[in-house]
């Protein structure tokens, strides 16, 4: 396939992009604009001249949130909860945002651009994860999702019942934790084997994790929901992932997606009953060399068609 004409769309999007911005920089006035704060109990509002980037409004209003790369989209630790105003989804944004954050507009601070008054909910990790569930009426696989039914009514409270972890499991989790304790940054290949070992990563695993390392359950939720390998709701033991790359589009991978989706029953971020499998897609895994391409777990089947889905299926069922 000759580039080229990929190569020239670009060049012309970009430079369009980058008029854009400059004509919104010197011929749009947004006026003056209301940023409403929910932080904790607190509620605080101020009035900002419109046209700045949401984190920056933050900071000069000394309101505290996290950032360590200067604003540039590189590290996704500002997120907040946009409750009203924000604008549109910018790519930027999409590649920090997990599948649950982008359900619950859970945003960059740095990458939303104050255009009018807007409304925002400041989350600290553990005390969300504490008040997900609102009333005892739940389904435990849901006890980990974001949930917001209305913009109006408060953020939903969570049960302090805790389901405990059994002695079994806790072997297996103290086992992953002593292989990796004199390992620098330990916690993210500890997480990943805690979660290729239950197939995602239970409460009481990181409750139990939290506590043997002596580590904020906080800080090991903000990395447990920063990476998309990393799930927080049960998965079935072959995760079949779907690349829907430009290089793999154009060759079929929609209707190899289609054709998966139709003989496990199941749609995208999905897992059928049995827990056998489960459902993702991807923007690329890296191998347009032999497009189209479908990973289970970590095995990579390239030059892919529709037709070889239910052959795939097969194996690795009775793997």
């Amino acid at each position: 396939m000759n580039p080229l004409p990929i190569l020239i769309i670009s060049l012309i999007l970009l430079i369009i992009t980058i008029l854009l911005a400059i004509a919104e920089r010197l011929l749009v006035n947004y006026g003056k604009c209301k940023i409403t704060v929910h932080n904790g109990d607190e509620i605080r509002e101020f009035e900002i001249q419109g046209g700045g980037y949401l984190l920056q409004s933050l900071a000069e209003n000394g309101i505290k949130i996290n950032s360590s790369c200067g604003g540039k989209a590189t590290c996704g630790y500002c997120k907040v909860m946009v409750i009203k105003g924000g604008g549109k989804l910018l790519p930027t944004e999409e590649i920090f945002m997990g599948r649950e954050e982008k359900l619950n507009n859970i945003r960059l601070a740095c990458q939303v651009k104050i255009k009018g008054d807007i409304d925002v909910f400041i989350p600290d990790f553990l005390t969300t994860i504490k008040n997900i569930i609102k009333n005892k009426a739940f389904d435990p696989k849901l006890r980990w999702r974001w949930i917001r039914n209305d913009l109006n009514k408060p953020i939903p409270q969570m049960l302090t019942k805790r389901i405990k972890l059994n002695d079994k499991d806790a072997q297996k989790v103290l086992d992953i934790i002593e292989k990796y304790m004199f390992t620098e940054e330990a916690i993210v290949p500890i997480l990943q084997e805690l979660n290729n070992t239950f197939h995602y990563l239970p409460e009481p695993v990181l409750r139990y994790t939290s506590g043997k390392l002596g580590m904020a359950l906080s800080k090991i939720l903000r990395i447990a929901t920063f990476y998309n390998d990393f799930s927080l709701k049960p998965r079935g033991k072959n995760i079949i992932t779907v690349c829907l790359g430009t290089s793999c589009y154009i060759k079929g991978s929609g209707n190899i997606l289609t054709a998966f989706q139709k003989e496990l029953g199941i749609e995208v971020d999905e897992t059928t009953k049995d827990m056998l499998f489960s459902l993702d897609t991807v923007r690329c895994i890296g191998c347009c060399g032999i497009s189209p391409v479908v990973k289970i777990n970590k095995d990579i089947h390239g030059l892919m068609i529709k037709e070889k889905v239910s052959e795939l299926i097969y194996t690795y069922k009775w793997n």
